[in-house]
């Protein structure tokens, strides 16, 4: 392609509104052009390089038996209402009206499409199992869409539903597109980990691949001795035990505290750490109240709540519901309170002489100990960790780092084969339920990570299976022997195949040809100019020795 043919052009500033790397780059070098937060056009070199993204997840998804289909965006409101998403997503769905009242919604993912679409076709144990996938728009309301690529209110996404007779069937199917994953993260040059994150209500865990970057937006949880990795959503660990907790248990006593309602509050007053304090929350959960202890320099973490109770529709107490219930707040505590039952975090355990409420307001207690001064219905692991927690399988410490989740993958089990009825035959002639899967890939999120992952201070580094063009020709100088040569160089690499963007553009500036080729960034940046005679100069993008070569050996060197 020639460089003068493009209608877009490079940019010497980042846009204004722009603040992540990825989007920086990609505005700069003229891949992506915003329309508003969260809405990018692709233009012609982004374009290209979406597309061999593309490619490379076609081909390993249908490398798993995937089929490919084309499911519309606009989805009714009957078949949200039927899984309870109409309501349970109403934060990120974009809902409308059509001619006659008629209610659709944007689609943020099709579970509410491909279910019953399957269940037309696939009703006999013979026609199962059966893999559909399609490549197509998503639109999600997104309060947050500041990150580029990485974060989108409109954007492309792979997503795959399996469709099995049985848990072990969707188990081996899992583990291959598991490691069908693996293959196109590799293939686009990303190191991706496999994270365990929540399996919301479908399972215990699900999977996000996860690559590392000290620009990411996601907190992972890893054991550098285990080698396991987990979001923060659902990691486990066992509380560290601070310095000076586990002193001589003091006698119980019961005294002033005018105070506000919060935990700074009361390390003020009582001139304590964070950890000295007994921190707890009442829920409204399907069984009633319920209060959650947890030391004071800790967090309750609600989906481990949730999963841990199997409630998924629990949900901190009002300040109304828990005057109601004779509660105080800010003086809540289990100590002689029979008004809620009280579950913990393990983190109770690791101090002696915590300071709570009383129960009363601008009442506290001093000197409370867990099984001597209260009980617990219950104790388990209900925190967000830190990195002061030690692995539970090993003991090592936890470290804690960043990354960009490129892709999902669920064990959606029953959760929509029954909101429609969907069931098959077995070989008995008996009805059973049909179990699901889904895995789910963001492009444009992809091109954005690799951005992020692939750069330096000059721009863009492509990985040459995604590049938009493998081979960056440059003509140095408008005089026509330099012109006829660089020319002639064309023409041979692309008889030979060669993906080629030709800068042959006149009155531009030297300088400006090698900025421009270091901020699109393509793989190889070829050279002709007065000063390379009858060879060309070849230098990759990603280091600065460049060498004199002839046409027959950069091909050669090309398609190596």
């Amino acid at each position: 392609m020639l460089q003068s043919k493009l209608f877009t052009k490079t940019l010497k500033e980042a846009p204004k509104d722009e603040v992540s790397l990825n989007a920086i780059l990609l505005a700069r070098a003229g891949f992506i052009d915003k329309v508003t937060a969260g809405v990018y056009t692709y233009l012609p070199l982004g374009l290209r390089v979406l597309n061999k993204i593309a490619d490379i997840i076609r081909e390993e998804i249908n490398a798993v038996d995937g089929q490919e289909v084309l499911m519309p965006a606009i989805n009714p409101k009957e078949a949200w209402v039927q899984t309870g998403r109409w309501d349970g997503m109403a934060e990120v769905l974009f809902k409308f009206k059509a001619v006659g009242d008629k209610e659709f919604t944007l689609g943020p993912s099709h579970e509410e499409i491909v279910t019953p679409l399957v269940k037309k076709y696939a009703s006999s144990y013979k026609d199962l199992p059966a893999y559909v996938y399609q490549i197509q728009d998503k639109f999600r309301n997104e309060p947050r869409a500041k990150s580029g690529l990485l974060r989108g209110r409109e954007f492309l996404m792979k997503d795959l539903y399996s469709f099995h007779t049985d848990e072990n069937d969707l188990a081996k199917y899992y583990d291959r597109v598991n490691a069908a994953y693996l293959k196109i993260f590799s293939r686009c040059s990303l190191d991706a980990l496999v994270v365990e994150a929540s399996g919301g209500f479908f399972s215990k865990y699900s999977h996000e691949y996860q690559v590392l970057t000290p620009f990411g937006e996601d907190k992972i949880f890893s054991c550098p001795k285990c080698r396991s990795f987990q979001n923060k959503e659902i990691a486990e660990g066992r509380p560290n035990i601070p310095d000076g907790a586990k002193g001589k248990e003091e006698k119980l006593e019961k005294v002033e505290a005018v105070r506000e309602a919060s935990i700074d509050a009361s390390m003020k007053l009582m001139k304590i750490p964070a950890w000295k304090v007994l921190k707890n929350i009442i829920y409204v959960t399907k069984a009633g109240l319920l209060g959650v202890t947890v030391r004071g320099d800790l967090s309750v973490n609600e989906v481990k709540l949730k999963a841990y109770l199997e409630d998924y529709t629990l949900r901190a107490a009002t300040d109304e519901e828990l005057a109601k219930a004779g509660l105080i707040v800010g003086f809540i505590s289990p100590v002689k309170n029979d008004k809620v039952k009280f579950i913990g975090d393990l983190s109770v355990e690791t101090v002696n002489n915590y300071v709570t409420g009383a129960n009363e307001k601008y009442q506290d207690y001093v000197n409370v100990n867990f099984n001597r001064d209260f009980k617990l219905d219950a104790i388990a692991d209900l925190a967000e960790i830190t990195e002061q927690y030690l692995c539970p399988k090993c003991g090592e410490k936890i470290e804690v780092v960043k990354g960009i989740e490129v892709g999902n993958i669920f064990k959606l089990k029953t959760k929509f084969s029954e909101a429609f009825n969907y069931k098959f035959t077995d070989s008995q002639g008996k009805l059973q339920p049909v179990l699901m899967g889904c895995y789910g890939i963001g492009l444009g999120r992809l091109m954005g990570t690799i951005v992020e992952i692939h750069h330096d201070s000059k721009g863009i580094i492509w990985p040459k299976n995604v590049a938009p063009f493998v081979a960056h020709l440059l003509q140095i100088g408008d005089d026509n022997e330099v012109a006829k040569r660089a020319k002639e160089v064309y023409s041979k690499l692309l008889a030979a195949g060669i993906e080629v963007l030709f800068d042959e553009r006149s009155g531009v500036t030297a300088g400006q040809k090698f900025a421009d080729a270091d901020l699109l960034g393509l793989p190889y940046r070829l050279v002709v100019s007065g000063k390379t005679g009858t060879k060309i100069e070849f230098k990759a993008r990603a280091n600065d020795k460049s060498e004199l070569v002839d046409v027959k050996k950069v091909i050669k060197l090309l398609e190596s």
